[in-house]
């Protein structure tokens, strides 16, 4: 038998999932000092002060000032 509650809490599980992934690969190009892109530099600093306020640590790779 189909158990609508039960498909629920599935996809909530895998979307959830997937953007934990999401925001840590995400993380993680933003920690990666190798890469270097001066014309994407406020895009950059946009999702990295968004993580930031969401509790998750990018590295140092951003000056505010």
């Amino acid at each position: 038998m189909h158990d609508p509650q039960q498909e629920r809490d599935f996809y909530h599980c895998l979307v959830s999932g997937a953007s934990s992934r999401a925001l840590l690969k995400i993380r993680d190009i933003l920690a990666d000092d190798t890469l270097d892109d001066p014309v994407c530099f406020q895009r950059i600093e946009a999702i990295v002060s968004l993580l930031e306020d969401l509790g998750i640590r990018c590295g140092g790779r951003h000056d505010f000032g």
